[in-house]
């Protein structure tokens, strides 16, 4: 079982979102942090299908949630700047997803063995065993230590080869259609769509709201 990272196992940290937007006298609540978020993810999706990298989309992604959350305009480069500074120092996508932990112990309990696939920004693999998970992947697969990022292929190729299986056998659950049920797809794995606020109904993938859903999918 392949995983992506931000979205299925880790989310934004939203209370410090809310912080650093109620200093520039803005107020939005975790909840509301977390639809604006899951509206820039369909943003990415429409980027990606006309061609674009979500490598390009980072700052894109942050402009809409703070546009979404009313924050004034000229206010958006020089948070989004604050943002990625403070992403590279000490991590953005730091909490664990609720019920994501519990459900990889219960597949590794069940013999899966489980890596992760994440288009990130070199820092992933820390920022998991912060959060909960360390020691539960066999293989961390950054796109940016590797150079190469979802939907391409090799990105896939590459967690198989650490894993030595091969992609017929495996399974792979993100949250972006067009990354990562296309990737998957492209790679020879079948794909599984985290879609947690339900946005992307006409997919046509198998579709969860949670990964804690995926142990008892895979059985039934």
């Amino acid at each position: 079982v392949l995983l992506d990272a931000g979205g299925v196992l880790l989310d934004l940290d939203y209370d410090r979102l809310a912080e650093m937007l109620e200093r520039r006298g803005c107020r939005s609540s975790r909840e509301d942090l977390s639809l604006f978020e899951a509206r820039a993810r369909v943003e990415i999706e429409n980027k990606v299908r006309n061609g674009g990298r979500t490598s390009d989309a980072w700052r894109g992604d942050f402009f809409t949630i703070l546009e979404c959350a009313g924050l004034d305009r000229k206010e958006h480069d020089s948070l989004v700047d604050d943002l990625w500074e403070l992403h590279n120092r000490q991590g953005l996508w730091v909490e664990p997803i609720p019920g994501a932990p519990d459900a990889v112990r219960q597949l590794r309990d069940r013999g899966y063995r489980i890596g992760v696939v994440s288009n990130a920004e070199g820092r992933v693999e820390q920022d998991l065993n912060a959060a909960g998970y360390d020691g539960l992947f066999e293989t961390v697969v950054d796109s940016h230590r590797v150079g190469v990022e979802k939907p391409d292929p090799a990105i896939f190729a590459i967690a198989l080869e650490r894993m030595g299986v091969e992609a017929s056998t495996a399974l792979f659950a993100g949250d972006v259609p067009a990354v990562d049920v296309t990737g998957a797809r492209l790679a020879g794995i079948a794909p599984v769509l985290v879609d947690r606020h339900d946005l992307f109904r006409d997919v046509d993938a198998p579709r969860i709201r949670s990964l804690a859903d995926l142990p008892d999918w895979l059985i039934r």
